[in-house]
C-alpha cells in the first residue's frame, strides 16, 4: 500500500429502528426530513439526494461519535447492535437502514 492509498473501508452495519419523517415541500418541491431520536435533518431536490444528505448525517453523527469515544454509550442508550465495533481511526462505511413516515404537510415536521 502506497502513502496516498486510502485504508480500506470497515462496513459496519447497525440493528436500529430509527425513522425520518419526510414532506415535500410544495412551493420549492424540496424533501425535507427530520430524524427526531437523533435530532438530524435533511433536504434534496430530489428523492435521491434526500436519501444521500440522510445517509451522509447519519453517517457523520456516527463518525463523529466514534472518535470522541462516545459510540458504544450512544448504540447502549437506543438499544442498537453494531455488527462490530472499530477502533476510533478505522474508515468506515456505515449501514444504518431507516424507515420514512410520509406527512402530508412540511409543517407538521415543525415541533408544538
Amino acid at each position: 500500500m502506497s502513502i496516498f492509498s486510502k485504508p480500506k473501508a470497515v462496513l459496519v452495519s447497525i440493528e436500529a429502528k430509527l425513522v425520518w419523517e419526510v414532506s415535500r415541500d410544495p412551493e420549492t418541491q424540496t424533501w425535507i426530513g427530520v430524524c427526531r431520536p437523533l435530532n438530524l435533518n435533511a433536504l434534496g431536490d430530489t428523492w435521491a439526494e434526500f436519501q444521500e444528505c440522510a445517509n451522509d448525517a447519519i453517517a457523520l453523527l456516527l463518525t463523529t461519535l466514534l472518535r470522541e469515544g462516545e459510540f458504544e454509550p450512544f448504540l447502549r442508550k437506543h438499544g442498537w447492535t453494531p455488527s462490530i465495533v472499530p477502533p476510533p481511526t478505522a474508515n468506515v462505511r456505515w449501514d444504518v437502514p431507516f424507515e420514512v413516515e410520509r406527512l402530508s404537510r412540511v409543517r407538521q415536521l415543525i415541533p408544538a
